[in-house]
């Protein structure tokens, strides 16, 4: 992520770049992946503790598979 500052005309602001790969990124981990695990851990565990866990833990776990085979 790349943070650019202008100060022309009295007027500040930061403009924040992104990498097009890291918010592609997001939408298939934590939306995508997250939603998936919600909806499995539904149907085999009927608790809804359990599922919002398997919600937050499951893409974290996926990001750090990925990250694995990628280096």
């Amino acid at each position: 992520m790349k943070r650019l500052q202008s100060n022309s005309g009295g007027e500040s602001f930061t403009v924040y770049v992104i990498p097009a790969w890291k918010w592609k990124q997001f939408i298939a981990f934590e939306l995508i992946g997250g939603t998936a695990f919600l909806l499995i851990s539904k149907i085999i565990i009927h608790s809804e503790w359990f599922c919002i866990a398997a919600n937050i833990a499951g893409p974290q776990m996926l990001k750090y598979t990925f990250s694995a085979f990628r280096t």
